[in-house]
């Protein structure tokens, strides 16, 4: 297979996962079989393997505990301009604030972006803190009240989601936490193999945050938003209501043009899309499934308004599933198509974004640069057939490090890089793959390597233009 490898059109029947042998460089490398001694056995050995299916398949971000490391001290404030000489916090807009000057931001390197604010973890855990539990931060998003334009980041972290209001993004307040509704001690997917799970996943449907996660039997979290608008700083707060109908799931994306939620990666539907109703959102209905790619890592649903007029008005999903870019049309629940499968030379498909005007996909391969050694490499889809998408190129980044999640607003693609951070891509011709480095900040200054430890994610779409970040062993950077 060539670098961009093959396109296959949806085929009848269902397509057993996975569809290529698959790289377990992640999970199953020798440092994790060495603490875990997890016996593995591949799709194309004869004997059966003892590894629960789920666990086999999730590989990609079991790569991280790996390269645990302890909670980083912030590299802004009063403790560490004591030890800086070339930065103050009272020549600031904040006490945690950095203007990027001379390629830093206090002690984070930067580009063109600069630091408004940031708490870290213990400041994040303070509602929901268990003594000796770990406390690192994961998934991120964002929700404003239309009413009032008041802006709140929504942080996973590893006992719970917490909430801060950034309105003054160089004084955020932090208004406290909600517990997870299950035990992220207990091992991944509720099975013996010392996997246990580091992350959330929060989306928002009009004032209501859905949470997700892979701890057993944790459902979804729904949390009304609106709760925040007269909280009290480091609450400890309850959920509005729970749904049941999956276990754990890795992740969930809302369509708020549709009133769906889409849970993908759960202990339902082959851990494809599980159809969830939000007409009343504190009442959510499950309305069925979309399994016949199997395991789904991330999705984004859309009413498709692209150059394809064939399928314009519909509802497609955009799905990240291991090995290919799988396009879906969920506008009948009741039978969803497949239209068609992409794939590529790749590691591991674990997110994307489509460009607005959904003529391109635009996504991350999150083995590359690991299994590869080579610099980050952002892919992009012509999506302008839907039935015949084609994979038009990759550009190739300024460092090492392992690209995560990624987001797109009008020409500007905004990467979680892990230990690069935040790297901010400017469309130069989309249809060669061609972009410019516009930006970036870094929340882990040791180093760029393709290692899994810094920035999961970002949020880029407040009114405002603030942008957040989640770091990991770092906490919350306003940006």
């Amino acid at each position: 297979m060539g670098l961009f490898g093959t396109y296959s059109r949806a085929e009848g029947g269902a397509h057993r996962r996975l569809k290529t042998k698959p790289s377990r460089a992640c999970v199953f490398s020798s440092l994790l079989l060495a603490s875990v001694s997890i016996p593995y056995v591949s799709s194309e050995d004869t004997g059966p393997s003892i590894v629960p299916d789920r666990v086999r398949r999730h590989k990609d971000c079991q790569g991280l505990k790996n390269d645990r490391i302890p909670p980083q001290p912030k590299l802004v404030g009063a403790d560490f301009a004591e030890n800086a000489s070339e930065y103050s916090p009272l020549s600031e807009k904040g006490a945690t604030s950095a203007e990027c000057k001379n390629g830093q931001a206090g002690g984070y390197p930067c580009n063109n972006v600069n630091l408004l604010s940031m708490l870290d973890l213990d400041e994040l855990n303070a509602s929901i803190n268990n003594p000796g539990r770990k406390k690192n931060a994961n998934d991120i998003w964002g929700w404003t009240d239309k009413e009032s334009a008041r802006e709140f980041a929504i942080i996973g972290l590893f006992l719970g989601t917490a909430f801060v209001e950034i309105t003054d993004p160089h004084n955020p307040v932090y208004l406290g936490a909600l517990p997870s509704s299950g035990d992220p001690t207990l091992p991944l997917f509720g099975i013996e193999y010392g996997l246990d799970t580091d992350w959330h996943d929060i989306k928002t449907y009009k004032n209501y945050a859905l949470v997700v996660s892979e701890i057993h039997e944790h459902g979804m979290q729904i949390f009304d938003l609106t709760t925040l608008l007269t909280a009290t700083p480091a609450t400890r707060f309850k959920q509005t209501a729970r749904y049941n109908k999956f276990g754990d799931a890795h992740n969930v994306f809302v369509n708020e043009d549709t009133a769906y939620a889409y849970a993908v990666g759960s202990d339902t539907c082959d851990g494809g899309l599980h159809f969830v109703d939000l007409k009343d959102p504190a009442k959510p209905k499950n309305r069925g499934c979309y399994s016949q790619d199997g395991y789904t890592h991330d999705v984004q649903c859309v009413i498709y308004a692209g150059p394809d007029q064939d399928f314009v008005g519909r509802e497609l999903c955009f799905a990240s599933n291991e090995d290919t870019i799988t396009i879906v049309d969920v506008s009948d629940k009741q039978e969803p198509t497949q239209l068609s499968r992409s794939t590529y030379n790749h590691g591991y498909t674990h997110q994307g974004w489509l460009t607005e005007d959904h003529a391109y996909f635009i996504f991350d391969d999150e083995m590359d640069e690991f299994t590869k050694n080579v610099p980050t490499q952002t892919y992009v889809l012509d999506v302008r057939n839907i039935s015949t998408p084609v994979l038009v190129g990759a550009h190739t980044g300024r460092t090492g490090a392992v690209d995560h999640n990624l987001y797109v607003v009008g020409d500007l693609v905004y990467q979680a890089n892990y230990r690069a951070g935040l790297n901010v891509l400017k469309i130069k011709d989309i249809s060669k793959a061609k972009f410019t480095e516009g930006g970036y900040f870094d929340v882990y200054p040791n180093d760029d390597t393709n290692n899994f430890n810094g920035a999961w994610s970002n949020y880029p779409f407040f009114p405002s233009g603030v942008v957040i970040i989640s770091g990991m062993e770092q906490g919350l950077f306003m940006l």
